[in-house]
């Protein structure tokens, strides 16, 4: 169709009437009662749609009835969605597919085609999309074995040792060199039984926690943290408040086995947590391969936001997925999970209450880890169906300045 819109008549007709296409339409008028795109402030790479509202003086049956765009050279950029349909006196509102623009401006305007001529209808109105820029990108190319900053300017990628918290587990100890590329495009973090001799990784039940573990690792793995634990004393190599944070991975099966990407706020080492803000972009469990879960935890008392999403029929957490998360950072804000650009849950800032403004105004940063057993009992420790090494594999991870849903 876009090459049939490249002979759109070369000016429109002042006024509400069209032009007159064709004998069969010559009697017949269209008027625009309204014409909008569907986004206040459009951003790049954020798809939006465009609403019409039409009537005519008589019936008239049209080949196709469209949204058309033209951007600062000319050239046709419409929105996908054109149908045929009959339009009468009555006002017919017609909604376009969506559709992502580059950053400029653009013309756009109804137009309609009767006997393959297309006409114009005023009137040609414009929308500016602003500029969106990619703050964060990383796609892992580079040679099998590779560490996971290659590629990057600076590191972005530091270990978690959790030395004190024995974070998302009690058997499993943290390793860089458990995350490495594949070298075709991917970060594989791998979780084993490669442990390093003496590793300690939690305390005995019913003791008290003190300053170190007093139990010895059962299994090797990674995390990887933004946050410079053993180099900076926490200090986040990458922040940002808001946008848009996406991850595309597959995560492996088998129970015990707890993938995540998620952020927490940079000011981690010096707020605690859940104060500081925890955004679960996506954590699957191994033993339960059809669900995604995707949580928030904020506030002075954590408001323990989110529940498991299913994903569609026949799909699993073992195949790719884009996982992502839309965060507007304002006082009125939100956050948007989706699923391969499916929105599947949002948390308001006023739903979150008091926990919006102490939790997530401030920038977070990312973590990407491969938990093996943990979480008070949630989890479970792995089980003889188990298969060692497991892999979470990542293709990418990304970040837009602004949302993108």
């Amino acid at each position: 169709m876009a090459a049939r819109f490249r002979v759109l008549l070369a000016s429109a007709v002042l006024g509400a009437a069209t032009l007159t296409a064709s004998p069969a339409s010559a009697a017949v008028t269209v008027t625009v009662d309204a014409l909008a795109v569907g986004n206040s402030a459009p951003v790049a790479a954020r798809p939006m749609t465009a609403t019409a509202k039409v009537h005519a003086s008589g019936t008239l049956a049209v080949q196709a009835l469209t949204i058309a765009v033209r951007d600062s050279a000319g050239q046709v950029v419409d929105f996908p969605g054109a149908i045929a349909t009959t339009l009468t006196t009555a006002t017919k509102t017609f909604t376009t597919d969506a559709r992502a623009y580059p950053a400029g401006t653009y013309t756009y305007f109804v137009a309609y085609e009767v006997g393959n001529v297309w006409t114009e209808l005023t009137p040609r109105k414009t929308f500016t999309v602003a500029a969106n820029p990619i703050t964060f990108d990383q796609d892992f190319s580079g040679a099998a074995g590779a560490g996971p900053n290659t590629g990057l300017a600076a590191p972005a990628w530091f270990n978690d040792p959790c030395w004190h918290q024995a974070c998302t587990g009690s058997i499993a100890e943290y390793k860089l060199d458990h995350a490495k590329l594949d070298g075709q495009g991917h970060l594989v973090l791998t979780a084993d039984q490669n442990v390093t001799p003496g590793a300690m990784c939690g305390w005995k039940p019913g003791t008290d926690h003190g300053e170190e573990p007093d139990l010895p690792c059962r299994y090797a793995t990674a995390r990887l943290t933004m946050l410079d634990w053993e180099g900076n004393d926490g200090l986040p190599a990458w922040t940002q408040a808001g946008g848009h944070l996406e991850a595309r991975m597959k995560a492996p099966l088998g129970k015990g086995l707890w993938p995540a990407f998620w952020t927490v706020g940079g000011n981690n080492a010096q707020v605690d947590w859940p104060a500081s803000g925890e955004i679960d972009v996506m954590e699957t469990l191994g033993d339960h391969p059809t669900l995604v879960e995707q949580h928030a935890h904020g506030g002075l008392e954590d408001i323990n936001f989110g529940d498991s999403t299913p994903l569609p029929e026949g799909e699993g957490i073992d195949d790719w997925h884009t996982y992502a998360v839309d965060w507007d950072a304002g006082a009125n804000g939100y956050i948007k999970w989706s699923i391969d650009g499916v929105v599947t849950r949002t948390l308001t800032a006023a739903a979150a209450g008091a926990a919006w403004a102490q939790s997530f105004r401030h920038p977070h940063t990312l973590i990407l880890n491969l938990a093996v057993g943990g979480g008070d009992g949630w989890v479970g420790d792995p089980d003889a169906d188990t298969v060692f090494p497991a892999q979470l594999v990542v293709d990418h991870v990304r970040a837009y300045q602004k949302p993108l849903a």
